[in-house]
């Protein structure tokens, strides 16, 4: 039987909340990167915050075309700095660490043969875990993890000890892209990045020994992809709900979700106006969509919209809760129709 994440936390299928969702857009403040790692090559899919710095993972390390075998170096910036340029006494970060990541070329075939990018970074203490997605044609996707010693720099993972994740249903391009852990469970939640099935979508509560196999849970309905997630204090699960031009086929118009307009005109007030001028708006080459979502701890069972902002040209991956709102990065996907941003905004 599927169980419940929190005891008071019951997922099921739900709409979201008319009175959180009615937000306009609002714009955010950029954090201008330091040059040497600011270029589209980056394809910045995942954040985490430890211990006073901020981690920046780049989908494929520093070079994409040699995979797992090369050299692979993610990065993190004081945020202390950060809030210095958030607070005007700074114009843009100048100062950041690279972190070599060691051992990916010793992790086994099934997860080198299918590998298609990092796409989430958490940590629990000085364990750090990294998601990986697969070639669509594979049945799972994975889990790693390491330990960052951050006197030598470096990330040294074990290539042993590593969690397959089943990727279901079949989505185009769709893995594990979300993930955090919760302290009060103490355990690792993976989401998947489609969850508009008609019963909603499946996550796993899976335990950082990777010793036992992962605890599959229900995940309320919601349309678009869910790139990244984050627990605050309260337990309030935040998350990433961006939807990008190119993903209208495989997302809204597959067997499990089609007629996907008059769902999300209903339950999407920040869409409705669109769509009911033009049916055709999410087919549109020009059109995007970035919000953050939430799942509240004291018992409400569907995702509650938070604010939504702006994404021409930023493909957000990547979140990390930050003062009264979050940090958000994007992954330019190595093309010059998008950009590589960090950026921050409050959710009030």
């Amino acid at each position: 039987m599927k169980k419940a994440l929190i005891s008071t936390f019951i997922f099921c299928l739900g709409f979201l909340s008319p009175q959180l969702a009615a937000f306009a857009q609002r714009s955010y403040q950029t954090i201008p990167l330091p040059l040497e790692i600011a270029s589209v090559n980056e394809e910045f899919s995942g954040l985490s915050s430890h211990k006073g710095r901020l981690y920046l993972i780049p989908q494929y390390g520093s070079y994409k075309e040699t995979k797992l075998e090369g050299i692979f170096n993610i990065y993190s910036i004081l945020t202390d700095s950060i809030t210095r340029v958030i607070e005007g006494k700074d114009k843009q970060l100048t100062a950041f660490k690279t972190i070599k990541v060691k051992n990916l070329a010793l992790l086994p075939d099934e997860i080198k043969s299918g590998y298609e990018g990092f796409e989430a970074i958490t940590f629990i203490g000085d364990e750090v875990y990294l998601s990986i997605e697969t070639h669509d044609d594979k049945d799972y996707c994975y889990l790693i993890k390491g330990i960052l010693n951050t006197k030598l720099g470096t990330i040294e993972i074990d290539a042993v000890n590593f969690m397959r994740l089943a990727r279901y249903p079949y989505v185009e391009n769709a893995g594990y892209e979300a993930l955090t852990y919760l302290p009060e469970k103490k355990k690792l939640l993976a989401i998947y990045e489609y969850n508009a099935m008609h019963n909603g979508g499946i996550g796993y509560l899976i335990d950082p020994s990777f010793k036992k196999a992962p605890e599959k849970i229900d995940i309320p309905f919601l349309p678009f992809r869910i790139t990244d997630i984050q627990i605050d204090a309260q337990g309030t699960i935040y998350g990433i709900n961006y939807f990008w031009n190119g993903d209208y086929k495989a997302y809204l118009d597959n067997e499990m979700f089609r007629n996907a307009e008059k769902e999300i005109s209903k339950t999407i007030p920040d869409l409705k106006a669109e769509l009911t001028q033009n049916g055709d708006y999410l087919k549109k080459k020009t059109t995007s969509y970035s919000r953050i979502v939430r799942l509240s701890a004291t018992g409400k069972k569907q995702w509650e919209a938070v604010r939504s902002f702006p994404s021409d040209k930023n493909n957000w991956e990547g979140m990390v809760l930050f003062r009264k709102g979050a940090l958000v990065i994007s992954d330019a996907n190595r093309s010059d129709k998008q950009v590589t941003t960090l950026a921050y905004f409050d959710f009030k």
